[in-house]
């Protein structure tokens, strides 16, 4: 039985935080921490005086206390019983709530349309590739990729997946991982609580796990990944997040190749093959689709313009799955760096590419 395995950072589907947006810059990487920040100090049962002057310094930048605050706001804030700030009619704004249980909200980013050619070339890109199995990386949830799977990937293409799912993680900016397959999902276990020593979450995303059926009957456990980012710096923090990520990530594959014999751990993995951040995968005994001969060595990366510091996308896999691998391809084409490669002729610009990212797959004769 000839099989496509493959996995893709889709960069969203339909929305995304416009923060997140190309031309966003130093102000869209600021907006990424102050979103992270401002929740992290509004969940606290008590605010101290430090929260309160955060608060409000943040405030001076976004103008939450606004009665209508500005249209081109990167993060906004959600009121639903009480409030967060209070305004005097003098225009002073103070912080109104003492702590958590004072009121009901939270902060979100600012969101934008992504676009229909945009969306039109993510499933083009899919639909060219033909994978039997899809990872894919930076879906919004389930039902965005269902509607993604039947209004798009169907309705346009012709393959629409039987099978889809999506289960929602840690990151509150609606950055999830999720499965396209052509073969039913029969088990999920999901690792969205795993914690580390001193009580943080491991994952940023989830590293769940999704026991599939073959054809023929046997499983295949297929377990999709997304690193820490490196948007907005790489500081001593991130650095020890990914590790710890890459880390528990291997022992849930090494672990899952003790009791099954096909295991792929595969997604965007946001370091290079040679970073001390995903050692713990190199010497896990699982081994990634680079290793193999017909891997593209002319531009080993999978990201930008594909030079081997953009390699960040990985399929790992257990041996007696590595046996069976027959080739390794990269679809480029959906993303526009035409002087390294000819886009397809629906990629007209980075306005409407695929995704920054190019899909990574691997044949196996299982």
């Amino acid at each position: 039985m000839i099989t496509k395995l493959a996995t893709y950072n889709v960069a969203n589907l339909f929305t995304r935080p416009a923060a997140m947006a190309e031309d966003a810059g130093a102000k869209g990487s600021d907006a990424v921490k102050h979103h992270a920040e401002l929740n992290a100090i509004v969940a606290k049962p008590v605010y101290a005086a430090a929260d309160v002057a955060r608060l409000l310094e943040l405030e001076k930048i976004y103008r939450f206390a606004a009665t209508n605050p500005p249209r081109n706001a990167l993060v906004l804030l959600q009121e639903i019983r009480g409030n967060l700030y209070s305004r005097t009619r003098a225009g002073k704004v103070g912080v109104a709530a003492k702590g958590r249980d004072d009121w009901t909200g939270w902060f979100e980013l600012a969101r934008d349309d992504v676009g229909w050619k945009a969306t039109y070339n993510t499933a083009r890109v899919i639909h060219e590739t033909d994978a039997d199995l899809l990872i894919c990386v930076e879906v919004e949830n389930r039902p965005t990729l269902e509607r993604f799977n039947q209004q798009v990937l169907g309705a346009v293409f012709g393959r629409a997946y039987p099978h889809v799912m999506v289960i929602d993680g840690n990151d509150p900016r609606g950055i999830d991982v999720g499965i396209l397959s052509r073969w039913p999902i029969e088990g999920i276990r999901s690792h969205v609580d795993d914690r580390n020593a001193d009580g943080s979450l491991v994952f940023s995303r989830d590293s769940p796990e999704y026991l599939v059926r073959l054809p023929d009957g046997r499983p295949l456990l297929v377990i999709p990944n997304h690193f820490k980012s490196k948007h907005g710096g790489n500081d001593r923090r991130s650095k020890a997040r990914r590790l710890a990520q890459a880390g528990a990530a291997a022992a849930i594959g090494t672990q899952a190749a003790a009791t099954a014999e096909l295991v792929l751990l595969g997604g965007d993995l946001n370091d290079t093959p040679d970073s001390a951040e995903l050692a713990p995968l190199a010497a896990s005994g699982l081994t990634e689709a680079q290793d193999h001969a017909s891997y593209p060595t002319d531009r080993p990366g999978t990201f930008g313009t594909g030079t081997a510091s953009n390699k960040i996308d990985y399929l790992w896999m257990s041996a007696p799955l590595r046996a069976k691998l027959t080739e390794v391809g990269i679809e480029r084409r959906g993303s526009y760096h035409p002087r390294s490669w000819k886009p397809f002729d629906s990629v007209t610009g980075p306005e409407n590419e695929a995704s920054d990212h190019h899909l990574l797959w691997a044949r196996f004769d299982l």
